[in-house]
């Protein structure tokens, strides 16, 4: 499954997506070599870039031409940007050779792609040694449980109709499932580690989080700035000093690829 994120979406996605902490940058480095890394679904380069300083070499990958254009601004220069989904890792490996990644992140990108052969794919790009880590870096903002979460649900509810956005990996289910995808793909030692963190947002952070996920592609030029002003006067309204706290749940779940195991 490919969601598009393009136009507006990926400027809101690459200026108000949560960034990656570095505690997840120190974790990903003690549990894997760092050599080549290929960063699959990576948006506008938010885990991509900071990975790069502490690796030999990234692939970001992503199926939206609109995010990596966001993510090439960064010029660093070992980061190599592809166009491509989950079902093109497979094209990867005539190009690298088998055995050639020590690691694979997959950050808040999972629940847009078919995990199970995508798992199965990746087993024949990773050395020995190296492995997968998919990381919920967070939820997304509506799910929070505070009143200025509940404002936006109200005020999209009113305009768009109920919230369907997908919780991003965030959830147990996901999580309990990727895992045993992860052990049926032949991975090891998967195991989970919990990052939890609080982060105080302002209002323009809050409302740009929100747009990110391509909420106001049903309204008009007219309707998305009525919709604007209702969810701004409804998250003071909430929150009237405009600082919103949101708690940031991070699990960073890790397989490690070991064929001979």
């Amino acid at each position: 499954m490919i969601q598009e994120f393009a136009g507006e979406v990926a400027s809101n996605y690459a200026k108000f997506r949560r960034g990656y902490r570095p505690e997840v940058l120190d974790l990903l480095a003690a549990e894997f070599p760092l050599g080549r890394v290929l960063d699959l679904g990576c948006g506008t380069g938010q885990l991509t870039v900071p990975m790069a300083a502490r690796a030999g070499a990234v692939i970001g990958m992503d199926p939206s031409p609109d995010m990596l254009a966001h993510a090439r601004a960064a010029e660093v220069p070992n980061i190599v940007w592809v166009v491509g989904a989950d079902s093109d890792v497979p094209a990867l490996e005539p190009l690298l050779g088998g055995g050639s990644l020590d690691l694979v992140t997959i950050g808040q990108a999972l629940h847009w792609m078919d995990p199970g052969p995508l798992f199965a794919a990746l087993t024949r790009l990773l050395r020995s040694g190296g492995g997968v880590a998919v990381i919920a870096n967070g939820t997304p903002v509506w799910t929070q449980r505070s009143p200025w979460a509940a404002a936006i649900r109200q005020v999209s509810t009113r305009w768009l109709g109920a919230l369907e956005f997908p919780a991003c990996g965030s959830s147990e289910d996901e999580r309990a499932r990727y895992r045993d995808l992860l052990e049926r793909a032949g991975f090891t030692r998967v195991r989970e580690h919990r990052l939890d963190h609080t982060e105080r947002l302002g209002l323009d952070e809050v409302v740009g989080a929100f747009y990110s996920a391509g909420a106001l592609e049903k309204l008009d030029a007219a309707g998305r700035r009525a919709f604007d002003t209702d969810l701004r006067a409804a998250l003071l309204a909430a929150e009237p000093e405009g600082v919103f706290t949101e708690e940031v749940p991070v699990r960073v779940l890790c397989g490690t690829w070991e064929p001979s195991a």
